[in-house]
Parts: structure tokens; sequence; C-alpha cells
């Protein structure tokens, strides 16, 4: 038995094309079992809600794979792969363990202190604390309001942010959002979604409904029912395209709304980042990347800027496209940043809303930890022996 217990937040197993179609995984300690959900097609992922202690010698991972036999068949096959803890422990200060195995990739995030027997604190200082489970009562979903028009990459925008594979077709039906309901995906029921179907032309009344919605829940008393950021998203218009950066609608909540948007986190997205640097390439730009950021103050945040005057809005371009992940890292970071800013915490207790927050999101795994790591300090772990 190890002597030093090892703490695990989360674990990650990304497979390869290649390694045969994964069916099941499942972590084991001694005699207990965890089955790790599935969240895409090559992709396992947990985050603990209270961090797993393992105390044994190993980690075994079971493996059930689906592999090609004969032409037109296919066999099972189970494979035991066995991590050693001290192996583990031996990568202590670091916040991850990483380890390849037979086409596998296994992340481990850890926790950069361990708990031993005498934890230091006593029973009744113990009970003073707020368990994770507690937190997550308080505020066990993030819950987001994006605006913007259909076809501007949100669905995209919204899989790649918090781990989904592919978006239920009702989260982004054009023209049959309803700003009330709350969507929740079974792949990561850590953030809740609420859609604006956008601002159509001519279409003022979804303007107010949105204002009324946004009004209604920074009026709600329970953390959980308020609402924690607003993205807005517009597609980067490409001149000469006959694009166009924003509706009636949108100018109309630029222009009057904004007051509305105070002490939440707001962030203007512009999305399609990738057809401005393609565009850009085309015109035989030295620097494509500086060109499109000069091109997006000229010909978005400007504009944008003229209408909303002294709001506090933060602006990021992203794409949704595989190879431009650093928007989208920006955008994630912008939005714990604020968030974390808006709600803050109080007498050392970390806030519900910046814990739910880095474990909803996918896209860094640095936040995750950190969050992770700020809930443990406050939670009794779950011990496997």
């Amino acid at each position: 038995m190890s002597s030093q217990p090892l703490l695990i937040l989360y674990i990650e197993l990304r497979g390869a094309r290649a390694g045969g179609s994964i069916e099941s995984i499942e972590i084991g300690c001694d005699d207990q079992r965890h089955s790790i959900p599935r969240r895409g097609e090559y992709l396992f992922q947990e985050d603990f809600n209270q961090p797993l202690v393992v105390r044994g010698e190993t980690i075994s991972v079971s493996v059930v794979r689906r592999r090609r036999w004969r032409i037109g068949s296919s066999k099972q096959a189970i494979e035991e792969i066995k991590i050693s803890v001290q192996d583990v422990l031996s990568k202590l200060p670091t916040r991850q363990f990483h380890i390849a195995h037979s086409r596998l990739d296994i992340t481990l995030g850890l926790s950069s202190s361990s708990f031993p027997a005498s934890a230091g604190t006593s029973q009744g200082a113990n009970e003073l604390r707020p368990t994770t489970g507690g937190l997550l009562n308080e505020c066990p979903r993030f819950r987001i309001l994006v605006i913007g028009q259909s076809s501007i990459g949100k669905s995209t925008l919204i899989n790649r942010a918090f781990g989904i594979e592919q978006a239920s077709a009702e989260f982004f039906e054009p023209g049959k959002a309803d700003i009330e309901k709350e969507l929740i995906s079974p792949q990561n029921d850590r953030f809740v979604l609420h859609d604006s179907k956008g601002f159509e032309p001519a279409d003022g009344v979804n303007c107010d409904d949105v204002k009324l919605f946004i009004e209604d829940r920074k009026k709600r008393e329970q953390l959980k029912d308020q609402l924690h950021a607003v993205w807005l998203c517009f597609r980067i218009p490409i001149t000469g395209h006959g694009d166009r950066l924003l509706e009636d609608g949108a100018e109309t909540l630029l222009k009057e709304g904004t007051s509305v948007l105070q002490n939440i986190p707001t962030i203007v997205v512009f999305t399609k980042y990738e057809r401005l640097l393609t565009h850009i390439t085309m015109q035989t730009k030295a620097d494509s990347n500086t060109a499109a950021q000069e091109y997006i103050r000229e010909h978005c945040i400007q504009p944008i800027q003229n209408f909303a005057k002294d709001a506090k809005l933060s602006y990021v371009p992203v794409s949704s496209s595989r190879g431009y992940e650093e928007g989208r890292e920006q955008l994630i970071e912008l939005t714990y940043e604020k968030v974390t800013e808006t709600f803050g915490s109080q007498l050392g207790t970390p806030s519900p809303v910046s814990v739910v927050t880095s474990m909803a999101q996918t896209t860094l795994p640095h936040l995750k930890i950190e969050g992770s790591i700020t809930s443990v300090l406050f939670t009794r772990p779950c011990v496997l022996t």
C-alpha cells in the first residue's frame, strides 16, 4: 500500500482512430471500479465532484474495444493497463500525469497537495468549510446566454468549448430558439445554454425578449438561476462580399440595451476568423495575423463601440475550425476571468460560479485543474481503498 495517497481530480482518455472502436473504459483501484463516461467518438472523460484518493499501489484501466476480425465481422477485445501510483506521485507537484499506451492517451489531473491522515485540520474546522458537493448544490451548472444568428458558427463553437461531440439539433434550430428554454447536453451537464435566435431584419420583438430575459435572470435570488455570462456572436464581415456585421436588432440592443448587461460578464465573439485569414492571405499581406487584427479593430470593434459607447465589453475573434484553437482558448480564459471578477469569493471560500465554470469548459485543462484544486481545499476526499 502506498504511504502517500494520490488525489485524482479528473481523468481524460483519448483513443486513436486506428486503434479500433472503444466501447467502454473503467478505472479501478483494488476492488473499486469506476466507469468513465464517453464524451466523444474517441474521448472519455470524468471530472470528479470530490477527488478520488487512491491508497493502493496501482490504478488499472480496462479498455473494451471492438476490432475488425474478418471482412464483415468484428470481435470484442479487453485490454488491462496498469499505472503505478508511485510513478504518478513522482511527478508531483506537476498537476498532470500523462502516459501513452497502445494507441490510448491517458491524462490524470492531479492535486499538487496530498491529504495524509493528519490533515492538519480538526473535524470542527472541516465542518465549517463547504464541500465541493455543497458548492455544486449552490450552483450545479454554468449558465450562459449565446446571442447570434444561425449559420455563424455558434453550434460548433459550443461543441468545441464544452466538449460536446455533436450538439443536439434542438440546440441551434434556426428560427425556433426559445430563449427561456434550458438546453443541457447529456455529454456535459455542467453547463446550461440559453440560445437567442439572433436579430433577424425587422425582428424587433426578439431584442425586447433578450432584454426582458436578462433582467429577469438578474432578479433571481438563487445563484444557480442567475445568468453567469453572455456571448454576443457576430460573423466577421468581409469587405466586398456584401456582408453586414450588425442586424437592425443588434444595433438596437447595442444602442439602447447595453445597460441591461451591467454586472454580467459579456464578451463579443467575432466568428469565422479563418475566413478572414483566407481573405487576407489572398490579398498577399506580409503578416496575415497582424493585418487580421487591424481589420477586426476597424471593421468590427470600432462599429460596435460607436453604438455601445461606454459599455464594458470584451472582444475575441474565434474560429470553430480545427487548427485555430488559440482564439477559443482566449475566449474561455477571458470568460473565466470575468466570471471570477464578477462573482468573486467570500471569506476565502471559492465562488461556486467560478468553480463550475472551470469544470464546464474542456478547452483549457489548467483551468479545470485550478478549479478542482480550489474546490479540493474545501472538501473531504472520496477514498478508493
